[in-house]
């Protein structure tokens, strides 16, 4: 895919609903873009259609925002030529490419994680024996480290068999793009009953709305299950939990599921030690402990934390990093974390006491009438008075940044026709923008 035309489809993605999005845009292919005209090739008139009417502009000033220029978009219909071409591309055979950074050589295994590590290691000694082996916890804790690695390790076992990684929102989008022609889903299906073993990320994307993407992955999944062949699925929460029909969570506690949970502080220092050494940082034991102790976020957050130190030897010379170096260095991160952790616990805890609700209400998943309205203003006053994006938001209550963007519009729909909420949100904006 151009990186241009991605980098578009990343910024539509912000402002579409991910059901429609999927459906009406990332159907459409990138035929040219010049600095006269954005010329987009549309899988049917029907899509075609109903992009001009309500979609183009979205993409147009996406395009803006990518590319700096302001310029037109057209849309043209495929030729059957050009549909040939994008099934040979979404559709063809063949394993993946895994990241050899990936692997369980580079996995540092602890008492949080070490559970996950060896039913990944019995994957790929016995394939389909735990099947599926279902891997979950939080942002950043090593799931999709864990699907390349047991991916990799399958190939290099046995180099004739097949495997696949995809995240749950590329298997609905190629879904999706599949229900347009008969040869497409045909496609689609003799490739995905192809593998060996089936790794899948973010499943918990999976929602009750896409019914008809969870009716094949269901069929998909029993198919290879049936021939012994191994699924290895990665969640942020346990199977129990995902929004998804009760036939699907039934085949996921079929196998073994395995928590892993955030870094302990041994795992910190182990992975400081060890990423420290690849970028030659030199630093001591007492460094990589302070650092250990300072972030006890996700291992990408050391990672992050260990690359600022990076840049900082690189563009000052830095021999050696003293305690009082790093703290400086590191502060903005930080300080970002804990003032954005009270600046988020505030506003939950103040918009409850108005609404006489506890906090953990408004934080769960209820969909009860009373919990929407203060939940979206939460979210409506994060984003207004702090700033915070609406991915980060959306982590906060459990959800995804078009979440929040329902919910900003809904607050904003909501002042406009009642004046005395709008007087109340804007009393509790004045609140909260000055502290």
């Amino acid at each position: 895919m151009d990186t241009s035309w991605k980098r578009i489809l990343d910024e539509v993605s912000k402002e579409i609903p991910p059901t429609y999005f999927d459906k009406f845009i990332y159907t459409l292919q990138l035929d040219s873009l010049s600095d006269q005209k954005c010329i987009l090739i549309a899988p049917s008139s029907n899509i075609k259609t109903h992009v001009e009417k309500k979609y183009q502009i979205y993409i147009e000033d996406a395009i803006f925002k990518t590319i700096g220029t302001r310029i037109p978009v057209e849309l043209v219909l495929e030729s059957s030529g050009t549909l040939k071409t994008v099934l040979n591309e979404n559709f063809r055979g063949g394993s993946y490419s895994f990241n050899p950074d990936y692997s369980f050589e580079n996995f540092v295994v602890g008492n949080s994680n070490r559970l996950a590590y060896s039913a990944a290691i019995d994957c790929v000694r016995s394939p389909a024996e735990i099947n599926p082996l279902y891997l979950f916890g939080k942002v950043g804790v090593g799931k999709t480290h864990l699907l390349h690695a047991i991916g990799s390790e399958i190939l290099k076992k046995d180099p004739w068999k097949t495997a696949y990684y995809v995240d749950i929102k590329t298997f609905m989008s190629e879904f999706l793009f599949a229900l347009q022609s008969r040869e497409a889903i045909e496609s689609f299906k003799i490739k995905y009953q192809s593998y060996n073993c089936l790794l899948i990320d973010d499943i918990q994307l999976l929602n009750t709305g896409a019914e008809k993407t969870q009716e094949e992955f269901f069929t998909i999944f029993n198919f290879l299950f049936e021939r012994k062949r191994q699924i290895v699925i990665a969640s942020d929460r346990p199977s129990s939990e995902l929004p998804i029909q009760d036939r699907l969570k039934s085949r996921f506690v079929t196998g073994v599921q395995a928590d892993i949970q955030p870094p302990d502080r041994e795992i910190r220092i182990r992975i400081l030690e060890r990423q420290g050494n690849v970028l030659n940082l030199g630093l001591s034991t007492e460094a990589v402990e302070l650092i250990a102790d300072l972030i006890q976020d996700d291992t990408r957050t050391l990672l992050g934390a260990l690359n600022d130190l990076a840049l900082h030897k690189r563009a000052f010379s830095h021999l050696f990093f003293t305690a009082s170096m790093i703290e400086e260095i590191l502060k903005n991160r930080i300080f970002r974390k804990k003032n954005l952790q009270l600046s988020q616990d505030k506003v939950i805890e103040y918009v409850s006491s108005l609404y006489n609700l506890d906090p953990r209400e408004i934080m769960g998943k209820s969909r009860k009438k009373e919990l929407i309205i203060p939940r979206h203003l939460c979210m409506f006053i994060l984003h207004k008075c702090y700033r915070m994006n609406k991915s980060q938001i959306g982590r906060i209550f459990g959800g995804e940044h078009t979440t929040v963007i329902h919910a900003v519009r809904k607050i904003e729909s909501l002042m406009k026709e009642d004046k005395n909420f709008s007087s109340k949100v804007e009393e509790i904006l004045m609140r909260f923008q000055f502290q």
